[in-house]
């Protein structure tokens, strides 16, 4: 045999022998594989979370991140479970007092607690605010749009939340037009991020039937907060509901639910309607039930049983 065909005969058994080995790797790399493919799938289906306990006065109401996650109880301390990890603003807010904000950073599976105190009287701004917000919430809009506008007279130097909840109740009042300007007002007194504002003239064009305007708002109001506005992800539910778009508007409902931590039942009740709707009746009777566990007495809480056992007949 000559040289030539010596060489290429050591080199076709040196490949041979490569390809025996990396058969014989195969099987293991095929393991690696599927256990890092598993990993990441189970993290990505449980991810992290960590728990925050503020404590503050009794009766105190608490927001996170704009979320209402209710009041203080007699204890003098609430505990609010999965958060995510990462930078989350806290407010509290008790009647006649200054407001009260803390910013933290929690890392994964943490368990954090906080005091806020509530000891400096509110000024004169702040009393007509806090009066407008409690107003409001009643559904008392002629009254709350005379105290939000007392409000932002008394601190002439900006109150862009006072903005924001005035133009609320105007457009609850179906005055659209005033309402966008207080937001405007608002964007100009809190210049850069601002998403909620967004939202609110969002719901503004939603209301008037302009779905288009409606749907690049809300939009916008989740670029700016990096997706996670439970608000804004409602609003673009509905929007997409009205323009006959169920699967967006389900999927839409669906992360507004995800991230509102069970604080707004009302969602549940309007993805359980969008499913029933769309005759998913099995998954709709889960968001009614857990509509009705959040909320069981409220005004639709009747109709809701009713239908109920309805779907629940048909689904038999």
């Amino acid at each position: 045999m000559s040289r030539a065909g010596s060489g290429a005969s050591c080199r076709n058994e040196d490949r041979d022998d490569l390809a025996m080995r990396l058969m014989a790797l195969f099987p293991r790399l095929l393991l690696l594989a599927l256990s890092v493919w598993l990993s990441a799938n189970l993290s990505a289906q449980n991810p992290p979370t960590s728990a925050l306990t503020v404590k503050t006065s009794s009766g105190a109401v608490i927001w996170i991140d704009a979320l209402r996650y209710g009041s203080i109880p007699e204890s003098g301390e609430l505990t609010v479970k999965n958060l995510s990890p990462g930078t989350h603003v806290i407010r509290a807010r008790l009647r006649g007092k200054r407001e009260a904000r803390q910013t933290v950073i929690l890392s994964a599976d943490a368990q954090l607690s906080i005091q806020l105190a509530l000891s400096t009287p509110a000024d004169k701004a702040e009393l007509s605010f806090q009066t407008a917000e409690e107003l409001r919430e009643h559904g008392k809009h002629a009254e709350a749009i005379t105290e939000y506008r007392n409000a932002i007279k008394l601190r002439p130097q900006g109150f862009p939340a006072a903005r924001i909840g005035l133009a609320r109740s105007l457009m609850s009042n179906e005055e659209y037009e005033e309402a966008v300007a207080e937001v405007r007002k608002a964007m100009r007194e809190k210049p850069g991020l601002y998403p909620e504002a967004y939202t609110v003239i969002a719901n503004i064009k939603r209301t008037q039937g302009f779905y288009d305007d409606a749907i690049t708002g809300y939009r916008k109001a989740l670029t700016q907060a990096r997706d996670f506005s439970p608000e804004a992800h409602t609003g673009l539910a509905i929007a997409y509901q009205d323009r006959n778009l169920p699967d967006e508007a389900i999927k839409h409902y669906r992360q507004a639910i995800v991230q509102a931590h069970d604080t707004e039942p009302i969602i549940y009740f309007l993805l359980g309607s969008m499913l029933e709707r769309e005759s998913r009746n099995k998954e709709a009777v889960e968001a009614y039930e857990k509509y009705l566990q959040l909320d069981p007495n409220s005004k639709q809480a009747s109709a809701v049983r009713s239908v109920l056992k309805q779907l629940k007949r048909e689904i038999q």
